[in-house]
């Protein structure tokens, strides 16, 4: 049996939500893909103080799972900085690659134009305050660098790791 979630009739994509949007649907298919039973939740449906729970106990989980490879705490922190400030951005999944590391692309490339991992770039950023943060990934280097990144990732094909496997 397989689970799969809708939202809002949009098969498994939370990024084509509208502000109306309110469903969680639910729905269990057998090992022939038929439909088996389904069962909806409906957001506004819960008393408001409890959407205000349920959002803030999901911004937590969104913070704590997008950061989760990393051990370190202060940088940890850091991470969840920078992918909050992407959300206030209304960046719900800017640059989120399968098995990229979830930073802004602008991190990545000051990360290629400095040749430092993104843990010394990140680490190198958090001695500045948010403004001059904003400034120097807001730079014309910065800013190429990332047009150039995001270009190369619109047709790239992902490797095989299937020498890995067991």
């Amino acid at each position: 049996m397989k689970m799969r979630v809708w939202y809002d009739k949009v098969k498994g994509s939370i990024t084509d939500l509208t502000e109306a949007s309110s469903l969680v649907i639910f729905q269990t298919f057998d090992e022939d893909d038929a439909p088996h039973a389904s069962f909806s939740f409906d957001y506004n449906d819960l008393p408001v103080v409890v959407q205000r729970q349920v959002s803030l106990y999901g911004l937590n989980k969104l913070l704590t799972d997008r950061t989760s490879g990393e051990k370190d705490k202060l940088a940890k922190l850091d991470a969840m900085e920078a992918y909050f400030d992407l959300l206030t951005e209304g960046e719900w999944a800017k640059e989120r690659v399968v098995g990229a590391p979830v930073v802004g692309v602008e991190v990545e490339a000051l990360a290629e134009l400095e040749g430092i991992s993104i843990p010394e770039t990140q680490a190198a950023l958090a001695q500045y305050d948010k403004e001059t943060r904003k400034q120097i990934l807001g730079s014309k280097e910065v800013q190429a660098k990332a047009a150039e990144l995001r270009e190369a990732r619109k047709d790239a094909t992902p490797k095989s790791l299937d020498a890995y496997k067991s």
